[in-house]
């Protein structure tokens, strides 16, 4: 096994990647749970699945074990999570389909910016109104469910305000969202580069 396989399975079995690993799995059962007719049982596993993804980077910060791996799995999660509960809210018809639109292109067009920056040599770090825009993400995604499950009747007043702050974290979380895209995008042209590096140019030329 070469050096760069060893550090691999090293870094996936430290304790922010398996929960980030967890999350990964647990988002599919709990789509697969709501889909058999259990969507508070769904509910409860999901949020299990979000929490996990304040307690990996605690602790990955604490017992220093920060990694590329963690940071890969840790977006591809995020992303994983955000598309299952909003197309899945979507489905069941409880949200409109124009917010599967606002997410995915705000999210590609941030990937993009900070793929490009990358090979340009600078980052574009996140702010502090991404992290609380994903945080009304994550805690609205948690209100569709009870919205849909209707526990007390589906014209009680819990359905309809689980439904009301729902659709209001959703469409709020999703604002922010696009004011911190604008944000990453002038921070792009601030740094832009006109020529990559040598290394970027030669990989762009052998794929053409």
């Amino acid at each position: 096994m070469s050096s760069n396989s060893a550090a691999f399975y090293r870094d996936i079995r430290k304790l922010p990647n398996l929960l980030c690993l967890y999350r990964l799995v647990a988002i599919l059962i709990a789509v697969a749970i709501f889909f058999l007719g259990h969507p508070l049982l769904s509910l409860a596993l999901g949020i299990t699945a979000g929490l996990t993804d304040y307690f990996d980077g605690y602790f990955a910060r604490k017992w220093n074990q920060v990694t590329e791996l963690g940071a890969l799995l840790d977006t591809v999660a995020d992303l994983l999570f955000a598309f299952a509960c909003i197309t899945l809210a979507i489905q069941i018809e409880v949200w409109p389909l124009y917010l599967l639109y606002l997410w995915a292109i705000r999210d590609i067009s941030v990937l993009t910016l900070r793929a490009s920056a990358a090979q340009q040599g600078f980052t574009i770090p996140s702010i502090f109104l991404g992290k609380l825009a994903s945080n009304f993400i994550f805690y609205s995604l948690c209100f569709f469910p009870l919205d849909y499950a209707a526990p007390f009747g589906q014209d009680h007043w819990f359905s309809l305000v689980a439904r009301w702050i729902g659709l209001f974290g959703i469409h709020a979380g999703l604002a922010m969202q696009w004011i911190t895209a604008f944000h990453y995008l002038r921070r792009y042209i601030q740094n832009y580069q006109p020529q990559a590096p040598k290394a970027a140019h030669g990989a762009e030329g052998s794929s053409e």
